[in-house]
């Protein structure tokens, strides 16, 4: 128990002391800082104006912080469910003091501090009932922000910190105690100053077209939001340069409206995703979808992707082919989803947990091979085996099979998906991450909409970065693999990790070379980067796809529209006939490229 403050000693003369003070907020502090000395705390009263006389007198009024009335039990009202939880620290103390003007015929006015009496008894004012702080240091008057905390608060806000790391910011810097529940009120008033008068839908819209974003956005017939779709000023430019694949997925439990959110992603040539676009939609039907692929397109312009990667979401499979439709795009499934799927229903049709081993060894067998065969031989085998064995020991597995993933097996088996231009990616992996990512910034999954707009601003802003630095490095940096014979020449030319790719692919090389990565990549194959190292040959830019040259992505090369992958491989896999220039170079590291190159995949 804390010291009880003596009930004898009159606190009045410690604040007597006679000093005249410039202004009344330095007598306040004055005051303040005696109190909490002698072991207790004042707080502001009112003022006491006296308008009599030539020379009006105008005073302060400090009470003990614990003056108000002790709550007095009351009978609970039968119409509430639950009780109210009525607490006070106040104890009825009667100190007081006041810090009054002093007028000056020669000078500015000073304040000075006095002690009081009651009007009524005329005793003095100037002693405490109650015990000391035993914690002055936790005292709420001890853990007010000052105006420069406030302002670093808004700052780091607005840098998307979250109120955990904004306290312990602030308490190792200013040696304070604040509680993180005064961080969430602060942020909480500096949003709503924002605000103004606009509501969170309005003040994320104007957020978005003072930062320069592409919006749309649809409303029903009682003129309620009821889907929006905004995309970056920076993805745009991104997406221009880079429109090759683009991943499509919904996330949830990231706003209070339980609204999924959708993300676009696209793919950079040195491995890295960008967010094209979000999207937050009230239900996830054919028609909504129809509308979000038509507000991609309408960034695109003339554009059209190769490849559009997703999960087998009902509204995207029905939507994709109407607005972007084959041969020009081809839609592929997401494997990772497609295999667990499988895996997932064999347990259900087996028995469940108790055959969790069987399940999973099935699917192995059978479905899993059969989707990474690069054959449609071997995938058609593997297909017809499992039919022909399971439709006597389980038909329902067989028929699921045949009716879920059949129909659709040239959007995620490996032998149909080897020869589209799909740069790796046959998951929707990216966009996982993406959301993992997007909800580390997020903090809360219960934010309004502007919250969620100015939290996914923040992190493209941060990926935006990463991308940059990444471009940075692919073109400053010399490779030690590629320092001889076939790729000499695109150092610094082409991504870093193109090069890697393919040289990769090179030193796996076995028996024989499949010869579908200039197909799914764009890039020479591991077979003709063996016989090139064999003629002493080497690549050039201008034989590799585009998309693995286009490292300033504000200022794309030019870009041309394929519809099939025959038109894919003439275009991009053409001969390039070295200027005297590149003959020279290539005449001193001993490489003859007086011939055109010959594709050992032809």
């Amino acid at each position: 128990m804390s010291e009880l403050l003596p009930a004898d000693h009159d606190y009045t003369h410690e604040f007597e002391n006679g000093i005249h003070y410039a202004s009344v907020e330095l007598a306040e502090l004055a005051a303040r800082t005696i109190a909490q000395q002698c072991g207790f705390f004042i707080v502001r009263g009112s003022w006491k104006p006296n308008t009599a006389g030539q020379n009006p007198v105008t005073a302060l009024c400090m009470y003990c912080d614990r003056s108000s009335r002790i709550v007095k039990s009351y009978k609970p009202d039968p119409t509430k469910e639950t009780r109210e939880n009525i607490s006070s620290k106040g104890t009825g103390c009667q100190f007081q003091i006041c810090i009054k003007e002093v007028w000056q015929k020669d000078g500015p006015n000073t304040w000075v501090m006095v002690g009081v009496t009651s009007r009524e008894t005329g005793a003095n004012r100037g002693f405490h009932n109650h015990e000391k702080v035993l914690y002055p240091e936790h005292h709420r008057h001890n853990k007010q922000f000052s105006e420069a905390e406030k302002e670093r608060l808004r700052l780091m806000r607005k840098a998307g910190v979250r109120p955990n790391q904004q306290k312990t910011t602030l308490n190792t810097e200013g040696g304070v105690h604040h509680d993180i529940k005064q961080m969430y009120n602060i942020n909480s008033k500096t949003r709503l100053d924002e605000m103004g008068e606009m509501d969170a839908i309005q003040f994320a819209l104007h957020g978005a077209e003072h930062r320069g974003y592409h919006i749309c956005l649809q409303k029903d017939s009682n003129n309620v939001l009821t889907n929006l779709f905004f995309a970056h000023p920076t993805s745009i430019q991104m997406l221009h340069a880079w429109p090759y694949v683009i991943l499509i997925d919904s996330t949830y439990k990231t706003n209070r409206y339980g609204w999924p959110w959708v993300e676009i992603i696209g793919v950079t040539p040195v491995k890295k995703n960008f967010n094209i676009a979000c999207a937050i939609i009230k239900q996830e039907t054919k028609e909504t979808y129809e509308w979000l692929l038509r507000c991609i397109k309408g960034l695109l312009g003339d554009t059209v992707p190769n490849v559009i990667v997703t999960d087998k979401e009902g509204g995207l499979l029905a939507s994709i082919p109407v607005v972007f439709p084959l041969p020009h795009t081809v839609h592929l499934l997401c494997l990772w989803h497609v295999n667990n799927c499988v895996k997932q229903k064999f347990e259900v049709l087996l028995g469940g947990i108790a055959k969790r081993e069987v399940a999973h060894a099935v699917w192995k067998k059978y479905f899993d091979k059969a989707a990474w065969s690069w054959t449609q031989e071997g995938f058609l085998q593997k297909i017809n085996e499992f039919e022909r064995v399971w439709t006597v020991k389980n038909k329902k597995m067989v028929d699921y099979v045949r009716g879920e993933w059949l129909p659709h097996q040239t959007m995620w088996a490996m032998c149909y998906t080897n020869h589209v231009f799909h740069l790796g990616n046959t998951s929707s992996n990216r966009v996982e991450s993406s959301h993992s990512s997007f909800k580390t910034f997020l903090v809360s999954g219960r934010g309004a909409i502007d919250t969620c707009f100015a939290k996914n601003h923040n992190y493209m802003e941060h990926q935006f970065l990463e991308v940059v630095n990444e471009l940075h490095k692919s073109l400053n940096r010399n490779l030690s693999r590629a320092i001889e014979a076939p790729c000499t020449f695109l150092r610094r030319v082409v991504s870093s990790e193109a090069i890697k790719l393919m040289l990769d692919g090179a030193a796996e090389l076995k028996d024989s070379c499949a010869c579908h990565f200039q197909m799914t990549h764009g890039l020479k194959c591991a077979c003709q980067i063996v016989q090139a190292k064999e003629e002493g040959r080497q690549f050039y830019a201008q034989e590799l796809h585009v998309f693995w040259r286009t490292l300033d992505y504000k200022n794309p090369p030019r870009q041309q529209q394929v519809s099939d992958e025959i038109e894919l491989q003439r275009e991009h896999f053409v001969p390039w006939e070295p200027d005297a220039r590149d003959a020279e170079r290539a005449t001193t590291v001993g490489a003859s490229n007086s011939s055109s190159p010959k594709f050992a995949c032809d």
